[in-house]
Parts: structure tokens; sequence; C-alpha cells
């Protein structure tokens, strides 16, 4: 699938709750196929003061990153540059602080350790937070999405998310929508019934081409991925249901390093305060993720 996308990926949830898509420009220009500018943010040097003097002193933090979950990060036509809204929204914030960034691709299920390990000093790659992860690492609120489904358009295997018992269902593998379906798979078993075939690819976009193509009934991911997927097909899929379970995304911080995590919260508020974390997620027409401030370790519903 092509990476680079039109954007608005979606507007705001009207009051009744439904989603619904607005227009990607208007088709005859190549100015469509281009990803938004990153924002150009001004260095607040009171919070800056704030960071661990290693990384003051250094200037630049890297960032895992597994840039292969559009919108969120994806890599540009280049195969080097990552883009996405996420990218834009947590380069901001460092920005903010005075910090160049540093984005290193890495596969999803490693950058908590490589975080923890210290072969990068952030993780930010459409992250939920969750209970789990918080034991082993601090993270940093700053958007929030739910899990959508989506299937081939009319549904014809008749795929309901809340009982997919028997069906074969493609998923990223060590997300929490992987957990989310081998729950649903023992539950099924617990029933009586057909386990769930769970397919689990390394990356969101096999898993949705393994949809495409038939091999799979559906898959689920976030809003804003779902989303893209059914505009980078066409007519090829439709949303199953609605979005569930909504919660925050966070960026990655070593456990033992309070310091960074709240001065990246810092960095966040201030750009939600000064207009630039609104006008990022207008850009990249994601207004319904808005959160109303950055967090550590925010309280979960699990």
């Amino acid at each position: 699938m092509p990476l680079r996308k039109s954007l608005p990926y979606f507007t705001a949830l009207a009051a009744a709750g439904v989603l619904t898509l607005s227009a990607c420009g208007d088709g005859d220009g190549a100015e469509d196929d281009a990803a938004p500018e990153a924002p150009e943010v001004s260095v607040d040097e009171e919070l800056a003061a704030l960071l661990p003097a290693d990384i003051a002193e250094a200037g630049v933090v890297s960032i895992g990153v597994e840039a292969e979950y559009p919108p969120g990060e994806y890599l540009d036509d280049d195969g080097e540059t990552v883009l996405g809204f996420n990218v834009d929204l947590v380069t901001a914030a460092l920005n903010k602080l005075g910090l160049e960034v540093e984005w290193v691709p890495a596969n999803f299920d490693s950058i908590i350790i490589g975080v923890d390990s210290g072969n990068y000093d952030l993780g930010a790659s459409s992250f939920t937070i969750t209970e789990e992860r918080m034991e082993a690492v601090n993270m940093v609120s700053y958007f929030s999405s739910g899990t959508q489904w989506f299937g081939l358009a009319g549904n014809p295997e008749g795929v309901d998310p809340d009982n997919a018992c028997g069906m074969r269902i493609a998923v990223q593998t060590g997300t929490t929508h992987d957990t989310d379906i081998e729950a649903r798979s023992d539950a099924c078993v617990e029933a009586g019934e057909e386990a769930i075939t769970i397919e689990k690819f390394q990356n969101q976009p096999l898993a949705t081409s393994s949809v495409v193509s038939g091999l799979n009934d559906a898959s689920l991911a976030d809003l804003p991925t779902s989303l893209f997927a059914l505009q980078e097909t066409g007519d090829q899929l439709e949303f199953i249901d609605d979005q569930y379970s909504a919660a925050p995304y966070g960026v990655i911080t070593p456990k033992d390093d309070a310091e960074m995590a709240e001065a990246l919260a810092a960095g966040f508020n201030a750009i939600i305060e000064d207009g630039t974390y609104g006008n990022v997620l207008e850009e990249w027409g994601i207004e319904v993720g808005a959160v109303e401030a950055s967090e550590v370790n925010p309280s979960v519903d699990e």
C-alpha cells in the first residue's frame, strides 16, 4: 500500500457519536498526496530546565518507532524519513523543550525492551497506555483512540466482533489488539465454540492486505489506522460496528527516569496551551483524539 496519503483522515465525532469522513482535497494536485508540514515550535527555556542533565546536554533524543502504522507513523517515499501525526505531536513537544529528535525504526514488540535497556531514550509508536506497560516503563499521555474492526465491503462473512468464533482474524503482533483477539478466542473455547483463527503480522499494512485478499475475514486496529486502511483500498473495505475501548496513547520513558517523563508532559501541555497541538490535529484531521492535558502514568480502565 502507498503510505503517503492525502489528508485529513477523519473529522471529529458528531454529538451523536457518529464518525463522518471528510473530503481529501480537490483531487487534482500533488499537494493532496503530501502529509502536513511539521509545525515550527519555539523553545520554552523554563520548561527546558526541567530536563535531566544528560538529555539537556546531548540536545537530542532517540525514539524507537515501528514506522509501518499509518497515519500515526510511517516511512516517507525516501524509505528513511518517518512521518505521521504521532511523529508531529511528539516532535513538537520535544522541540518545545529544546530537543532535536532522531526517529529509529524498530519492531513494535521490541521498543519497550529497547527503552528499558537504553537502546532508545524514548519510545513512541501509537502505544496504548495499559497498566501492564506502566509496570515496565513510564507512559506520558498525549492522544486518545479506540479499537475499530474492519472487513470486506458488505461484510460477506458476517463478522461480529462480539461473536467471532470460528472466524479468521488478522492482527498486528504485540499490540493491545493482539491481546484483545486472544481473549475473545479464549472466551469462544470456554463457551464450547470454535476458537478464532488468529493470524499475526509484524505490521498492520500486512494484516490489512490479508483481509483485502480474502485470506482473513477481518482485522482490528486503532481507529485512525483502520480509517486509513479504508481510504487506501477504495471501496474494498468497511467498518464493522463502532470503535470501543478508547484509551490514551503514551510516549514511553524509562521507569527510573521520572524527570524525563514529567518534562515531556510539560512539553505536551505547553503545545496544547499555545495551540500547536490543536493545529497538528486539525492538519491531520484527527481532532476526535484530542486530550485536554498530558499526564504521566494516568489511570486507565481495563
